[in-house]
């Protein structure tokens, strides 16, 4: 996946910033409270760590264009929706400064001794250093555990499709150790429910299970509302079951709505905003590795009955969101539609 991966970015520098490599019906969002109509939506907050470095250390101001209203995206950067309080200090890296070589093989060394990590970007652009050429980098990594490994079920259709997926999860097999695995947050009825999936290290991992279509920060300030009215059993029982899909994807974006446009108040430019993705989930755990650069340059450049069972089934359309331990805010959130675009 990563020699793919590799490929299709060195296709996607070629074109230049004003392409843009995507998939159907998929869509990498710039920020948690963005407004799409797409059905999978990712998103991820590398991209903002970049912008505020340029905006707080570089510019030193707000970024906007000249000669254009700023867009609901832009303007949200600006505000910071997110920055790097929201995560734990092992759970990134930044750099921020003048082009040169230097710094770039002072970034390669960076993330290796901290993640052991090589970047998927960084030497397929330019870091000739020239007067008013400047760069702002972050690396976001976690990989986390759950508690014990979760049994590996039957392959099934996810939301109604032909082909057949691998799934993990409990069911009445299931060891009754696996139940600690789980923190049920709210179960409403068979289409609206949310679960807490349990980690090692403290990290969260909410799956919340709705048909509705909405920004995923509506969604997950939803979840957090119907946690906390929630009056039900929040233990997972014996005759409840889980379904969750396996998932591995790689993504890349291109902010080209950013680029080769002169930063209002400056005469600098983007020539270069860059984001990139890489994310898998399984019965034992889960990885996240994703990256972002921004190039800039001068323009001269109911309790009395009988329980019955709750069937937490992750395989119709879903949000995830994944938290930072001891964090409260996501630092990535998706909705998960067409499966077929989350597991190439």
């Amino acid at each position: 996946m990563k020699k793919l991966f590799v490929s299709l970015f060195l296709m996607f520098i070629l074109c230049g910033c004003n392409s843009v490599i995507s998939s159907s019906n998929n869509e990498i969002l710039t920020l948690f409270s963005s407004k799409t109509q797409s059905e999978n939506k990712i998103w991820i907050g590398t991209f903002q760590l970049v912008f505020n470095d340029m905006k707080n250390n570089i510019l030193k101001k707000d970024i906007y264009f000249k000669g254009e209203e700023p867009t609901d995206d832009l303007k949200g950067l600006n505000n910071e929706e997110f920055n790097s309080s929201m995560l734990n200090e092992n759970s990134y890296y930044k750099s921020y400064g003048k082009t040169s070589f230097e710094a770039r093989d002072k970034i390669k060394a960076d993330i290796k001794k901290k993640f052991n990590e090589t970047s998927d970007i960084i030497d397929n652009l330019d870091w000739t250093p020239l007067e008013g050429k400047y760069y702002a980098y972050a690396m976001l990594k976690k990989e986390f555990e759950f508690q014990e490994a979760f049994d590996k079920l039957e392959k099934s259709a996810f939301n109604n499709s032909e082909k057949e997926y691998e799934f993990f999860g409990i069911n009445a097999e299931s060891k009754d150790s696996l139940d600690n695995n789980v923190k049920v947050l709210f179960y409403n009825n068979e289409n609206d429910y949310a679960v807490a999936l349990n980690t090692k290290t403290g990290d969260k991992i909410y799956l919340y299970r709705t048909d509705e279509n909405d920004t995923l920060k509506n969604q997950y300030e939803k979840l957090l509302s119907q946690k906390e009215k929630y009056s039900g059993i929040t233990r997972f029982r014996k005759i409840d079951t889980l379904k969750v899909p396996n998932m591995k994807f790689s993504k890349i974006r291109n902010y080209a709505e950013l680029c080769n446009k002169v930063i209002k108040g400056t005469d600098y430019y983007f020539s270069d905003a860059i984001e990139t993705i890489q994310f898998e989930l399984n019965n034992k755990g889960g990885k996240v590795k994703s990256e972002a650069i921004i190039m800039m340059m001068a323009t001269a450049l109911a309790p009395s009955e009988a329980p019955k069972p709750r069937h937490f089934k992750y395989d119709k359309p879903f949000y995830m969101f994944l938290i930072d331990t001891d964090k409260t805010d996501p630092y990535m959130a998706l909705r998960v539609y067409n499966l077929e675009n989350f597991v190439k």
